[in-house]
């Protein structure tokens, strides 16, 4: 994987949030990734932790008023993202880079049909396209997501639409200019497990058509295990994990992964009491000094409490923020 060309990089990436004059809430802090083609990244957390924050700043969706990125760069095609200009940023969206949001419905405008909304996503970045091409290119993409009469669909508003309906339409919207990369928002968590996995089969199937990169956002191990090349885990605002799938679930080295994974039911459940994480994740006026898991976190060290761990290269390809865990494992 590492052999593909890289379509996008965050480094050291902050994001902060101004409540008022005298408070500002930092929601992301010093978070790195790269994400090549033909990959999928998936982001993993519990809501709360930076995971959609950090992707809507790829496509800078944070309300420009409130939200400053105090350090970082999110470089594509060699540019910053965070520099361009407004008229270059919406020229990327929807067409380089589309995103996929995890309520279709509120994602679609309920005044206009889907075929008004599909081919405007094509003739906003192809300026020269006819009506009637436009409106080829709109069937051939509902048809991809296989999608039964794509006419009738296209004639269609969006609360006439089932869930998993619509959420094809987002992913046929999202894939009808081919884009390099594709963020995706929990885009199955108001799905039934059914729909799920076709949507699920139906992504991966475009990614390999396509060879798009995927950057994917769940709380859902069993989703990012199947969909996943690699994993970045995130906790507090920070990335304290990060690794190939396979190797994060059967050998997790934070102790964050390692609670989510054991408290995740696995093919074998007998229907024993499920183990737990302590506590919450806090918010973010209440985000505790150093590791921002030491309140939850079994491992804890009084160092814990005033200074964040490196990430640190503890296999081939494999990151982790927390020094202490593999120690007491081994011990």
């Amino acid at each position: 994987m590492s052999e593909k060309e890289v379509v996008l990089e965050a480094r050291n990436l902050s994001v902060d949030f101004r409540v008022d004059r005298h408070l500002t809430l930092h929601a992301v802090r010093d978070v790195s990734f790269v994400v090549h083609q033909g990959e999928t990244l998936g982001i993993l957390g519990e809501s709360g932790c930076g995971k959609s924050v950090t992707c809507m700043s790829i496509l800078r969706l944070n309300p420009p008023r409130t939200t400053t990125y105090p350090q970082g760069q999110i470089l594509y095609g060699g540019q910053d993202l965070l520099k361009i200009s407004d008229g270059q940023m919406r020229r990327l969206r929807g067409d380089k880079i589309a995103m996929i949001f995890q309520e279709p419905m509120t994602a679609m405008n309920p005044f206009f049909t889907i075929g008004d909304q599909m081919r405007e996503s094509v003739r906003i970045h192809h300026k020269k396209i006819s009506k009637q091409e436009a409106e080829d290119m709109c069937e051939e993409a509902l048809n991809k997501v296989r999608i039964p009469n794509p006419k009738r669909v296209m004639d269609s508003y969006s609360f006439a639409l089932s869930g998993g309906m619509l959420q094809r339409v987002m992913i046929a919207m999202a894939m009808i200019n081919k884009p390099d990369l594709l963020i995706c928002d929990e885009p199955t968590t108001a799905l039934d497990v059914t729909i799920q996995a076709q949507v699920l089969d139906l992504m991966n199937q475009l990614k390999q058509d396509n060879d798009t990169a995927i950057i994917f956002v769940t709380h859902d191990l069993g989703v990012i295990s199947e969909m996943a090349d690699r994993c970045m885990v995130m906790y507090g605002g920070r990335k304290c994990e990060e690794a190939p799938t396979d190797d994060l679930f059967e050998n997790p080295q934070h102790p964050y992964t390692k609670g989510l994974i054991d408290s995740h039911p696995t093919s074998d459940y007998t229907g024993d009491r499920l183990k737990t994480i302590p506590g919450s994740v806090p918010s973010l006026k209440e985000m505790p000094a150093g590791c921002p898991f030491n309140n939850r976190c079994p491992y804890q060290r009084k160092e814990c409490l005033t200074t964040m761990p490196d990430l640190v290269e503890v296999s081939a390809g494999h990151y982790s923020a927390c020094p202490y865990m593999a120690k007491e494992v081994e011990a």
